[in-house]
């Protein structure tokens, strides 16, 4: 069991386990600069335990089916090795990570925001612990395609943790949920963990004929996680009408286009797959070719989230005008064409796992840019027509930029 919990932790880690090391200095800067800032927020316990698991069960998940922990275990499976000890360290290290790498950043957050008692704290780090094998006990059960066993314990922690509002209930459930995974996992196999590599369902969506934009469709069809990044969008754009309030003097219903803009796998499709940057690169012409589709193609789905978002505001606010509708196409464009860029010119290139690329800070560059012309167009509607003005421009001179940089 230690051979094979070393050889995941250097993987996952690094070879000296710098990123634990990063990610404990990040939480400790973002803890401190909250607490001097003397930033507070009233959480309840009860929210505090429910995030700790839920965040931390969801990002195990998506590290479980990220292509990288996939490679690296089929690796590992073809030397000999002994089934329990391999399935507890394989685990043992995917829990490690995301709650070092991922969940830290979290806590950090709320622990400086809120005033917790110290049981109150080691409750919330069990239930992130109890989460690591609930969530990896629960695909193994949807990788065996038993679904009536996951179905049920689902609906059982979700309808006892939304009856049930007391910390000790909640605490009760995930160890409770906790034991019968560890159960679980003592008589699971193995292989249960590994599933057919990217590249074949890649080569199965392979484009015969040439086009750009249905290679693109057709990738996003073929891994599920994006399409589940930007369903949790579109769910996002139906509540936003419902959170954003009504201010005086300030439309705010262009901050909703910025925020449905932070669409982070569809942005970081060459970042992910390091072979096709590469042939998009060796090959004349893209620049134009594939990259302008691909600016489409990012704009189309930024344009369908912001249509979603206006349908539903109009149906709770009952006012949206032209101006409005001329901006959410003016925001779904700039920050495709800002993301293309960024994909070009600085692709993300240190990631163990593509929940890593997903969370990368680079994610953030294009929302912040668009968050003060949300403010700007939301204080001042004549910014609207300066910014079509500039962006008449900036779509003339677009090819050529695109030209310049990949003879660079």
């Amino acid at each position: 069991m230690t051979m094979a919990f070393k050889a995941f932790s250097k993987q996952l880690f690094g070879a000296r386990y710098e990123s634990a090391g990063k990610s404990l200095l990040a939480s400790g800067i973002l803890f401190f600069a909250i607490r001097i800032a003397e930033m507070k927020l009233q959480i309840a316990p009860f929210i505090l335990y429910l995030t700790s698991a839920a965040f931390t069960g969801c990002i195990v998940w998506q590290t479980l089916r990220s292509s990288r922990c996939v490679e690296i275990l089929q690796g590992m499976l073809m030397l000999p090795f002994a089934n329990r000890p391999f399935v507890f360290s394989y685990t043992l290290v995917i829990g490690g990570y995301v709650l070092i790498t991922k969940t830290m950043l979290a806590w950090a957050l709320l622990f400086a925001a809120g005033s917790w008692r110290g049981y109150e704290i080691v409750l919330a780090l069990i239930c992130g612990c109890c989460a690591c094998f609930v969530s990896t006990a629960a695909y193994l059960l949807y990788r065996q395609k038993s679904y009536v066993p996951l179905v049920l314990g689902i609906i059982c922690i979700l309808a006892a943790a939304l009856a049930f509002h007391q910390s000790i209930a909640i605490t009760m459930i995930l160890t409770a949920g906790c034991i019968a995974s560890v159960i679980y996992l003592f008589f699971a196999n193995a292989y249960g963990f590994c599933h057919a590599g990217t590249k074949k369902t890649k080569a199965r969506y392979r484009n015969r004929k040439g086009s750009i934009f249905a290679y693109l469709m057709r990738y996003l069809m073929a891994n599920k996680n994006y399409l589940i990044n930007t369903v949790g969008l579109c769910i996002v754009a139906c509540f936003l009408p419902f959170l954003l309030g009504e201010f005086e003097n300030l439309n705010v219903l262009p901050f909703g286009f910025a925020i449905l803009c932070l669409n982070t796998s569809i942005c970081t499709l060459l970042s992910c797959d390091a072979d096709l940057e590469q042939s998009v690169k060796t090959m004349p012409g893209q620049a134009i070719r594939f990259y302008g589709r691909y600016c489409l193609f990012i704009a189309c789905i930024n344009f369908t989230l912001s249509c979603l978002y206006q349908v539903v505001w109009l149906v709770h606010n009952e006012n949206i005008s032209a101006a409005n509708i001329w901006a959410s196409i003016l925001f779904a464009v700039q920050s495709a064409i800002l993301s293309v860029i960024l994909e070009w010119k600085y692709p993300v290139r240190d990631w163990k796992t593509e929940s890593d690329l997903w969370h990368h800070p680079r994610k953030y560059i294009v929302p912040l840019v668009m968050l003060p012309l949300a403010a700007l167009v939301g204080i001042w509607p004549i910014v609207i027509w300066l910014w079509s003005a500039v962006f008449m421009v900036e779509c003339f001179a677009l090819p050529r930029l695109m030209r310049r940089l990949s003879h660079e």
